[in-house]
């Protein structure tokens, strides 16, 4: 599962993914890749368009081949990429996207066998199809598991059975069949709903929840790049040398860059996807956000145009990070946005406003020491 979380004009790494911290190897292998081959990113998928599978690009596989050229000469161990990495990267992609065992059939797992001792020749070669095969198997069940969710809703669940739910499934069997898999899931939303009906919520009330709940799930898994399937890969290649190894694609690695140095150029606004709208949630000091007093906290930015005079474009619906690089530039130029205020009505006007960027200093995140007596 993968959403979109909250920064500075800056996007986090998408929920389920994990990120450790980085070495000189990573910067320096994302360095060169971004050197090489430029920092293009292939679109996301928007709400509402035609599910398909994804495929690496040829971009992809020169990065990769790259990654492994250098961790065999430059990282620190030098261990040759072969059969037993293979077989690590393996289990630690499947558990990078299904960690809790709730999504792929243990006929998956059977089927996934096949590329045991595969994957290190598909990263020296290029050839990536093994892993994106298997991405794209967990889209499948992923879809499938969000009809399921949400078919389940249409009966409230009977809470006077007494059955138990099992939250950690790290250790679980995976499921034999879609059967198993739908009582799994048919706990998991009854448990969804228990917790919201416990706070006084009615059925009704917990119904649409969830429904707006399970669909903004499906929206944001179908929002999911290549660009996102090749860094988990990657990443999941790189810990198994080394935990603190981590490939960071071109935009990952910018916001690396503006996480170290605490500073980038902008108009200054902390951002945060809620429903299908970006929405304001604190102006930084020191940013053009703060001078024009134009925008304020709980605004819904609608669209973003570039320079004072250009096209805005629809964003509604749009990922977090895709939004935060049409916000951001180069200092000394401008954005223009479309904004809403947070608490208006349906239907309500808009406002267009226009905002220079500049650099801001992020003060608030920086390292602070303290001498106490």
């Amino acid at each position: 599962m993968y959403q979109a979380g909250s920064g500075d004009e800056t996007s986090t790494p998408r929920a389920g993914w994990r990120r450790k911290t980085t070495t000189a190897l990573a910067v320096a292998v994302v360095a060169a890749c971004t050197l090489l081959l430029g920092t293009a990113r292939a679109p996301s998928q928007v709400a509402g368009a035609t599910a398909t599978d994804l495929a690496p690009t040829e971009r992809q596989a020169k990065v990769a081949r790259l990654v492994s050229s250098m961790f065999e000469r430059s990282h620190y161990r030098q261990a040759p990429v072969n059969d037993p990495v293979s077989s690590l990267v393996l289990d630690r992609y499947v558990e990078s996207l299904d960690g809790n065992r709730s999504y792929f059939l243990a006929s998956d797992i059977a089927e996934f066998e096949k590329y045991r001792y595969q994957l290190d020749d598909a990263v020296a070669s290029g050839k990536l199809e093994p892993a994106f095969a298997i991405y794209n198997r967990f889209q499948e069940r992923n879809r499938e598991r969000m009809a399921f969710a949400l078919a389940s809703l249409k009966t409230e669940p009977d809470f006077k059975l007494d059955e138990r739910f099992e939250f950690d499934r790290e250790k679980a069997p995976w499921a034999a069949s879609k059967a198993d898999l739908d009582e799994v899931w048919r706990k998991r939303v009854k448990n969804d709903a228990l917790s919201l009906m416990l706070t006084g919520k009615t059925w009704p009330e917990t119904r649409d929840i969830l429904q707006k709940r399970y669909e903004r799930a499906a929206k944001r898994s179908e929002q999911v790049t290549t660009d996102d399937v090749f860094e988990n890969f990657m990443n999941s290649f790189a810990h198994v040398f080394d935990p603190h190894s981590s490939y960071f694609s071109p935009r990952n690695s910018e916001e690396y860059r503006i996480q170290m140095s605490l500073s980038y150029e902008g108009i200054g606004a902390s951002l945060q996807a809620i429903d299908d709208y970006v929405t304001v949630m604190e102006i930084l000091p020191g940013g053009s956000a703060q001078e024009s007093g134009q925008l304020k906290a709980t605004d819904r930015i609608l669209a973003v145009g570039q320079g004072k005079d250009g096209e805005l474009v629809d964003v509604v619906g749009w990922r977090l990070d895709d939004v935060v690089q049409l916000i951001r530039g180069p200092g000394g130029s401008f954005v223009k946005l479309q904004v809403q205020a947070g608490d208006a009505a349906p239907g309500a006007s808009e406002r267009v406003i226009v905002l220079p960027r500049k650099k801001i200093t992020l003060e608030a995140q920086a390292a602070k020491k303290e001498l106490r007596k």
